[in-house]
């Protein structure tokens, strides 16, 4: 603005007595009708009010004001409250600054005078900076009806299904040949009681027969771009090399003759390299490990239907969606050999091996036997990988004491003589999961508190477990048949997702979500948002609660939605000045900076969808050609100028 054009109105909150009762507000107010460009000044109990805002209404239709300074409370509470009402008035809503004179004022300083001199000098400051700004138009994006959800655990069925529901499109990718996550892998839901798979198969039953619902797996996304409203992302699906006339009469897996452990069962078995994970699996085809097979051809000639063909090649599928869901869920921690005896003997087992040793449809058909034997003395040892044993997590995992007070009960169904201890440092079961442990508790388990780690001993066909009891505080010697390592949630595959989708990591490697309390299924990236134990450790439920909000994060984004609009205090750059160094590129968290070509001369260009605001670029950028709307040289020096009594 020229300073002959300049018209602003100053307007100081009371905020009641928040404001008022620390800072003088009418001397404040006296002061800014004193700069240069302030036409009017005032003061009121509270601006946020109606008739508080049809104040700045009115001044701006009556007075033709340009500018507005409201200096009130944080701009987090009603920034946007007032440039609602600046654009009301028929003024941009760009031109208009918020200054926070209660937090910075009267919340933190007693002296009064000194409370109101600060306040004088930030209503100063925001006037300069009110010279300097411009008009502003919103960015416009068109939507695209359609989301991805990568990952297919109970997170991501509940939200593809809490999504199809409502009419979008959905896409759902796993890397995995079948769907259901690594809940398949559960004999049992704790507290409820359901097998994993029975649980999962209602959901993918629905989800399949929906004809907005893409089910792609084998697949992984490779790269993304664009921003909110429409992502391009590119997915790369393997090849099972079965088709869907495939039968399952099963004459392929037995003329297969290479066998490899079956991770469905926790490699307590082994498998072929053509193979069903298991019998309610989805697609309901065999599969072949590309890892495993040496296409020697066997079970071609072995299928009556001819549906395998080994020549297929992967194939690169490209998507535009307007919102992403991550529900990559976790792994198991994998004890390294020798940790607790695992790895020196069959009878050092983890949480995942004793639950496909619990299921009737496991490697022993529900029958609780180790080498043959029912085992008499079992020793259960709670957190390991998490709070004991070679860490790779400082979090609790969450599900695993309730998981191990119920896998006490249903041992105990099977083999009522047996003994069973459990070693612990903290037991965490909340909610309804409080009756497994006075369950267990009343049918004999015994429950051992530790602060230093148990210690293991294989000793040929014996196994040793000493503890020292925190409780008496004595050393306790357990002659064990079977130890079971509960062990902690690991972050799947979290780096390469990561790294493409531009996101951060917690200090235990699972993906970050924006807020941990205010927005729990958000990421810091629009339009991508997070689902169950891809964010951290999570039980079931948890998991599917959480799935059905990133699905209404989604929904409240895209449902009914032609377009979206976004703030323009964004990233933007004078390609006269941009020298094409590309230190903003590297700098950028959120990857909004790519490059482009000025007839042969390289520079970078910001793409206003993807851009948080977050200035990182302008500041790094040595040639001063990356600023930020909103916040730009010009208007940040008018303010220090202000500051240091340099006339307005």
């Amino acid at each position: 603005m020229r300073d002959k054009d300049v018209r602003i109105g100053v307007y100081i909150c009371h905020c009641g007595t928040n404001i008022a009762g620390v800072v003088d507000v009418e001397e404040v107010a006296r002061y800014a009708s004193s700069i240069p460009g302030v036409v009017v000044a005032r003061h009121y109990t509270f601006m946020c009010s109606e008739t508080g805002q049809n104040m700045i209404k009115d001044d701006i239709k009556n007075l033709k004001l340009n500018g507005v300074v409201v200096a009130a409370c944080s701009p987090a509470l009603h920034e946007v409250t007032f440039r609602n009402a600046v654009k009301e008035a028929g003024l941009n809503p760009y031109l208009f600054e918020m200054v926070n004179i209660r937090e910075h004022c009267s919340w933190t300083h007693t002296d009064r005078r000194l409370a109101t001199e600060k306040a004088k000098d930030l209503v100063r400051m925001a006037v300069a900076k009110v010279k300097e700004l411009e008009p502003l138009e919103e960015v416009k994006a068109e939507v695209v009806n359609s989301v991805l959800v990568v990952g297919s655990g109970v997170a991501g069925l509940s939200a593809a299904l809490t999504l199809a529901r409502a009419g979008l499109t959905v896409y759902i990718i796993d890397k995995r040949p079948v769907l259901g996550g690594f809940v398949t892998r559960l004999v049992n839901i704790a507290p409820i009681g359901i097998r994993g798979r029975e649980f999962v198969k209602p959901m993918i039953d629905e989800l399949v027969k929906m004809p907005n619902v893409k089910v792609l797996t084998n697949a992984e996304v490779i790269s993304v771009e664009g921003g909110v409203g429409n992502f391009k992302v590119r997915i790369r699906q393997r090849p099972t090399y079965i088709s869907d006339s495939c039968t399952l009469c099963g004459y392929c897996e037995k003329a297969c003759p290479i066998e490899v452990p079956n991770e469905y069962e926790g490699k307590l078995t082994m498998r072929k390299a053509i193979y069903l994970p298991f019998k309610e699996a989805y697609p309901p085809k065999y599969v072949i490990d590309e890892n495993a097979c040496t296409k020697c051809g066997k079970c071609i000639d072995a299928c009556p239907v001819k549906a395998i063909d080994l020549s297929v090649k992967e194939r690169y599928i490209d998507l535009n969606v307007g919102a992403i869901i991550i529900a990559v869920g976790h792994e198991p921690y994998e004890p390294d050999k020798g940790e607790f005896g695992y790895g020196l003997t069959r009878r050092v087992i983890t949480s995942l091996q004793l639950e496909r040793l619990l299921d009737e449809e496991g490697p022993t058909g529900g029958r609780f036997i180790i080498d043959g034997k029912v085992p008499k003395t079992i020793v259960f040892i709670s957190c390991v990988g998490s709070l004991i044993g070679n860490k790779t997590t400082n979090a609790c995992s969450r599900r695993c004491c309730s998981t191990m007070t119920y896998d006490t009960l249903k041992i105990l169904s099977k083999n009522p003589d047996s003994h069973i201890y459990i070693l612990y440092r903290d037991i965490r079961t909340y909610g309804f999961e409080e009756e497994l442990y006075w369950k267990a508790l009343e049918n004999g388990v015994v429950f051992v508190k530790f602060e230093e780690p148990p210690k293991v001993e294989v000793m040929g066909d014996k196994i040793m477990v000493y503890v020292r009891e925190a409780t008496i505080n004595k050393n306790i010697v357990i002659p064990a048949d079977l130890v079971v390592l509960f062990v902690s949630m690991t972050p799947s595959n979290a780096g390469e997702i990561v790294r493409i989708f531009k996101l951060s990591r917690t200090a235990d490697g699972f993906i970050r979500e924006a807020h941990l309390k205010l927005r729990p299924a958000e990421t810091p990236t629009e339009g991508i948002f997070l689902a169950g134990a891809a964010a951290g450790p999570k039980g079931v439920m948890e998991s599917v609660i959480h799935g059905a909000a990133a699905a209404s994060k989604a929904l409240a984004l895209l449902l009914n939605k032609k377009y979206i609009l976004r703030e323009p205090l964004v990233a933007k750059v004078d390609e006269e000045l941009c020298s094409g160094c590309l230190i903003c590129v590297g700098m950028c968290p959120f990857n909004a900076i790519s490059v482009k070509y000025v007839g042969e001369r390289r520079v970078a260009t910001v793409n206003p969808l993807l851009c948080m605001g977050c200035g990182t670029c302008a500041a790094a950028c040595p040639s001063g050609a990356m600023e930020h709307n909103g916040f730009k040289d010009k208007q940040i020096l008018a303010q220090v100028r202000a500051f240091a009594g340099v006339v307005v």
